[in-house]
């Protein structure tokens, strides 16, 4: 039961967040430069993309956006840009949270049961 109730608060969450991400993608604002393209691969790239992939993988999913939350910021400290600051991007990653524990009480509860 619980690890269904968090699948559905994730996948709640995740719908809100991706609209978000979508959304903000609409306003209007000058060309990328070069290193904002490639920190655009990692956030909302594949944060997004596990985000969407934790609908059906939450294991998959939680892996994808974090390597992705990981890769932004771990980005932004090679590349000289100014680290992002501000909780937004990793509250744009929370639902992983969600989907992560629910994949780990599934599978907890199939790998103990005889």
């Amino acid at each position: 039961m619980l690890p269904t109730v968090l699948q559905w608060i994730g996948r709640v969450t995740s719908a809100v967040v991706l609209a978000f991400i979508l959304l903000s993608a609409t306003v209007p604002s000058g060309p990328p430069t070069n290193k904002q393209l490639v920190a655009m691969i990692f956030f909302p790239g594949l944060v997004g993309i596990g985000l969407i992939f934790a609908w059906w993988r939450e294991g998959l999913g939680a892996i994808v956006a974090t390597a992705g939350l990981v890769g932004f910021y771990a980005w932004h400290a090679i590349s000289g840009a100014h680290l992002a600051r501000g909780p937004w991007f990793v509250i744009c990653w929370s639902p992983t949270l969600f989907f992560a524990a629910s994949w780990l009480l599934r599978h907890r509860a199939t790998t103990e049961s005889p």
